[in-house]
C-alpha cells in the first residue's frame, strides 16, 4: 500500500470518528438540532455532518459554539451557556437566518461583525450576559431587523460613532444598567428613528425630557417602570405626540408636569406610581365633559386616554373631607381622643409613682399601658389634621409633597405602632380582668412586677417590628394620601396585610372570648341584682365598641386581598364601597382610642383595678363588706374569705377578710 493510500483511508477514518462523535453529541428534537457538550466544543462547517444541519430548521447550542457559513435550512441559532467573553470566530449565513438568541453566556463584547455576515437578521436576542458598552456595531446592515432585545445584562451605553439609522421598530433594553439618554454616553435614540416600542424598564435613568425623544416620531409605546426616575420633563409638544401607552410605575420618587395630559395628545393608557398622578386629568376630563354635554355638536373622540391608578377615596381630588361637617366630627374626635388620653396617662403615671414599686396595681400598668397606645394613635390623627388646615381644598394638589415627604412615613409609622400597641395593651388589660374574676381564689399572690413589665415590653417589641416593615420595603407608607401602608401590588404586600388582620382577628377574639366568659359567670351567681344586668350591659359596650372601631377596616381589608387582582393597581377593582378606608381609619378606627379612657382608666367611674393579696384580719375590724356577685361556695381556709365587691358606679375587685369565728 502506497503512502499516499494510507493517508487516504486515515483522513477517511478520522472523518467518521468525528462525525460520529458530533452526531452523538447532538439530538434531534422536533424541529431542532440540539447541541450540547459537557466539554466547550467547538464546530465549523468541516466538523459537522451538513445531512444533520440540513434536517431541521433551528440550531440550538448549549456550552459549543459555531463558526463559518450555516446551511440554507437554518432560520434560528440558539447560543447559550457560551463560557469566553468574545465571538472569536464569525458565523455566516446567506439570506436565510432570521433569529438570533444568545442567552446565559459570560459575553461582554458585542460582534460587530453580526449583520455584516447575516444580513436578513430581523430578531436578535441577548439575555442574561455581560456586555456593558456598544459602541460600534453593524447593524444598520441588518435591512430587516424589527426586533432588538438586550435585557438583564450590565448596559451602561449604546451608541454608535456614525450617524447612521437603523431599521429597529422594537427596541427591550430593560434590566440594565443604563443612567441617560443621552447622544455620546448612554442610550443614543439619533439612531433609531423609526422606533414603535422603546422598554426602557429596570434602569437607572434619573431624569428623562420630551427632547430626549426629539427623533423618534414614530414612538407608541414607551416603558418607564421601575428606573428610579425622579424627574420627567415634558417641555415640548411636537415630541412624543404619537405615544399611546407610557408605564412609570415603581418611580417612587417620580415628578412630571401638572398638565401633562396636554402634551400628549394620543395617549391611551399611562401609568403612574400614585394615584394623585391623575387627579389633574381627572377634573380635567370632568370639565371637558361638562362643556360637551352643553355643546350639542360636540366631538367624539375614538378612545378615551385612560389614566392608572385611578384616584379612589385613599388618594382623594379634592380636600380630605367633603363636607366643613365631616371636618368638624373629625376634629371632635381629635380633641377627644388626645384630651382623654393624655389625663389618662397623667394620672395613671402619677399613681405609679406615688406609689411603691413593689406595690404597683397590675390594672394600673395596663391601663397606663393602653393610654399609652391610644395617644401614640392620636398623634396620627393630629397630622392628618395639620395636613388637612394647612392644604384645605388643595389638599389633591399638594397631595405629593405630603406622601412624599419624611413626615408622612412618619405619620404611617406611628398609625401601625399605635394601632397594633393598643389592640395589644387592650388585650392583656381585658386578660387580667378575666383571670382576676373567674380565678381570684386561686390568685393569692400578686404577678411579679418584672413579668408583668417584659409582657408589656413584648407587646411594644412586635408592635415596633410590624410598623418597621414598610421601611424595608414590605409594603409602602407612601401608597396614598393618608400613608397608610395598604398597597397591594406583589406578594410581600399581601403578607403585611395579612398579618395585620390575622394578629387583629385573634386580639379582638381573645377580648371577645373572656369578656363572654365573664358575663357567663355572672350569670352562674346564686344572687342576681341590678349590678349584674349593669355589669353585662356595659361589658357588651365594650365589645361592641371594639368591633365598630376594628372591624370595618379588617373586612375592607380582607375583600382587597381576596378579591383585588395581582395584576391590577387600580384599589377601585375589589369593588367594596364604605366611603372606603377613609371612613374606618379617620372616623371609626379613632372610636376606640377615644372610648378606652372612659371605661379602663380613672377617669371612668367604670373604672377596673385588682387589689392581691390577703392580709389577716385584725382583732378590732367592726365592719364587713358584702359581695352584690358572689360565686358558687368554694372553701377556703380558716380566716380567709375573699369576697368580690361590685359597687353600682364601679367594678372594684377587693379582697376583704372577716372576723375569725372560731
Amino acid at each position: 500500500m502506497s503512502f499516499s493510500k494510507l493517508l487516504f483511508h486515515l483522513y477517511y477514518i478520522f472523518g467518521f470518528l468525528l462525525n460520529f462523535h458530533t452526531i452523538s453529541t447532538c439530538l434531534i428534537l422536533n424541529d431542532e438540532i440540539f447541541c450540547k457538550s459537557s466539554n466547550f466544543y467547538h464546530y465549523n462547517s468541516s466538523s459537522i455532518n451538513n445531512s444533520v444541519l440540513i434536517s431541521r430548521s433551528t440550531f440550538h447550542l448549549t456550552n459549543t459554539y459555531y463558526s463559518g457559513i450555516l446551511t440554507d435550512n437554518i432560520h434560528k441559532l440558539i447560543i447559550d451557556e457560551y463560557p469566553y467573553k468574545t465571538f472569536q470566530f464569525p458565523f455566516s449565513s446567506s439570506l436565510t437566518l432570521h433569529s438570533l438568541s444568545i442567552e446565559h453566556t459570560n459575553l461582554n463584547l458585542f460582534p460587530t461583525w453580526l449583520c455584516t455576515h447575516n444580513k436578513n437578521l430581523s430578531f436578535i436576542e441577548i439575555d442574561y450576559s455581560h456586555i456593558e458598552q456598544i459602541l460600534k456595531h453593524d447593524l444598520n446592515l441588518c435591512s430587516n431587523l424589527r426586533i432588538l432585545r438586550i435585557s438583564n445584562s450590565y448596559l451602561k451605553q449604546f451608541t454608535n460613532s456614525y450617524n447612521i439609522s437603523i431599521s429597529i421598530e422594537y427596541l427591550y433594553l430593560n434590566n440594565n444598567n443604563l443612567t441617560k439618554i443621552s447622544y455620546e454616553n448612554g442610550l443614543n435614540l439619533y439612531q433609531f428613528p423609526y422606533l414603535h416600542i422603546l422598554d426602557l424598564s429596570y434602569n437607572q435613568i434619573k431624569s428623562i425630557t420630551s427632547e430626549d425623544f426629539n427623533q423618534t416620531f414614530s414612538l407608541t409605546t414607551l416603558y418607564l417602570s421601575y428606573c428610579n426616575l425622579e424627574l420627567f420633563q415634558l417641555n415640548n409638544k411636537k415630541y412624543l405626540t404619537s405615544l399611546e401607552i407610557l408605564d412609570l410605575r415603581g418611580n417612587n420618587n417620580l415628578q412630571t408636569n401638572k398638565n401633562w395630559y396636554d402634551y400628549l395628545p394620543h395617549l391611551m393608557k399611562i401609568y403612574f406610581p400614585y394615584a394623585h398622578f391623575c387627579c389633574h386629568f381627572k377634573n380635567e376630563r370632568n370639565l371637558l365633559t361638562n362643556e360637551n354635554e352643553k355643546n350639542l355638536f360636540s366631538i367624539s373622540f375614538h378612545s378615551d386616554p385612560v389614566c392608572f391608578p385611578l384616584p379612589d377615596q385613599m388618594t382623594p381630588c379634592e380636600s380630605l373631607f367633603s363636607s366643613n361637617f365631616s371636618r368638624l366630627i373629625f376634629f371632635l374626635i381629635v380633641f377627644i381622643s388626645v384630651i382623654s388620653n393624655l389625663t389618662a396617662l397623667i394620672v395613671t403615671v402619677f399613681r405609679l409613682i406615688t406609689s411603691s414599686y413593689n406595690r404597683w396595681s397590675i390594672s394600673t400598668l395596663f391601663s397606663s399601658n393602653l393610654a399609652l397606645a391610644d395617644f401614640i394613635s392620636s398623634i396620627y390623627l393630629i397630622f392628618i389634621g395639620i395636613i388637612d388646615i394647612h392644604f384645605h381644598e388643595n389638599f389633591y394638589i399638594k397631595t405629593q409633597l405630603w406622601t412624599k415627604s419624611y413626615l408622612c412615613t412618619f405619620a404611617g409609622f406611628i398609625y401601625i405602632f399605635g394601632i397594633q400597641s393598643s389592640i395589644y395593651a387592650l388585650t392583656l388589660l381585658t386578660f387580667e380582668r378575666f383571670y382576676t374574676i373567674l380565678f381570684s381564689f386561686k390568685r393569692q399572690t400578686q404577678w411579679p412586677s418584672k413579668f408583668t413589665l417584659i409582657i408589656i415590653s413584648l407587646g411594644w417589641f412586635i408592635s415596633l417590628i410590624i410598623a418597621s416593615l414598610p421601611l424595608i420595603n414590605i409594603n409602602n407608607f407612601h401608597a396614598n394620601s393618608l400613608c397608610v401602608p395598604f398597597r397591594i401590588e406583589n406578594l410581600f404586600d399581601r403578607f403585611y396585610l395579612s398579618l395585620l388582620i390575622i394578629a387583629d382577628l385573634c386580639f379582638i377574639g381573645i377580648i371577645i372570648t373572656c369578656n363572654g366568659l365573664i358575663c357567663f359567670n355572672f350569670s352562674k351567681s346564686h344572687v342576681h341584682t341590678l349590678n349584674d344586668a349593669r355589669a353585662t350591659l356595659k361589658i357588651l359596650t365594650l365589645v361592641i365598641a371594639i368591633c365598630i372601631s376594628r372591624l370595618p377596616l379588617i373586612i375592607f381589608i380582607f375583600f382587597a386581598l381576596i378579591i383585588h387582582p395581582n395584576s391590577s393597581n387600580n384599589v377601585n377593582n375589589y369593588g367594596f364601597h364604605l366611603n372606603n378606608i377613609k371612613l374606618a381609619i379617620l372616623f371609626l378606627q379613632p372610636f376606640s382610642s377615644c372610648f378606652n379612657p372612659f371605661m379602663y382608666s380613672s377617669l371612668s367611674t367604670f373604672k377596673w383595678s385588682t387589689t392581691t393579696g390577703f392580709e389577716r384580719p385584725k382583732p378590732n375590724r367592726k365592719s364587713m363588706e358584702f359581695s352584690r356577685f358572689r360565686s358558687k361556695s368554694v372553701g377556703f381556709k380558716r380566716g380567709y374569705h375573699p369576697l368580690r365587691m361590685m359597687s353600682i358606679t364601679s367594678l372594684d375587685y377587693r379582697f376583704s377578710s372577716l372576723t375569725d369565728t372560731s
